[in-house]
């Protein structure tokens, strides 16, 4: 998927933390890994196992990188990165439980942050940070609407 093909969705998109946090409501959420995948996996699941999609830079940092981050991954999980299904240079994917699995494994060890993106009526945008952290933005601060996510 593309960043316009996320927006197309209705997903909140920037380039930069400042950014969101000049544009969006937003609070911070500590979640630990399991904390975070019961977390998603229920907003996915919630939205019939769809719209919901994480930016997953793997493919795209160093080799010296990958292998860091592969020494924490099971052999289940290396083995479904091989398999995954992905266009040269795709970042955004659509979660699915194992993706899921990895993302917030390797966001609370503070190996690769990613970003989690609910697209739809009630958009959100949690962006992986240290300390177990999430900051969730959602609701332009101008022309906001009435409605927020369930946290």
């Amino acid at each position: 998927m593309t960043i316009e093909e996320l927006k197309k969705r209705n997903g909140i998109y920037f380039e930069n933390i400042q950014e969101g946090f000049n544009q969006y409501e937003s609070t911070v959420i500590t979640r630990d890994a399991t904390q975070a995948y019961h977390n998603f996996f229920n907003m996915w699941v919630a939205r019939g196992r769809k719209d919901i999609y994480v930016d997953f830079y793997y493919f795209v940092i160093p080799n010296e990188a990958r292998e860091k981050i592969d020494s924490i991954l099971s052999k289940e999980e290396k083995n479904y990165l091989a398999q995954l299904k992905k266009e040269k240079g795709q970042i955004i994917f659509p979660i699915e439980e194992m993706l899921l699995n990895i993302v917030t494994k390797l966001n609370e060890k503070e190996m690769l942050f990613s970003t989690i993106y609910v697209t739809g009526e009630v958009p959100s945008t949690w962006w992986g940070n240290y300390e177990k952290q999430y900051v969730v933005f959602q609701n332009q601060k101008q022309g906001r609407n009435d409605k927020t996510i369930i946290l």
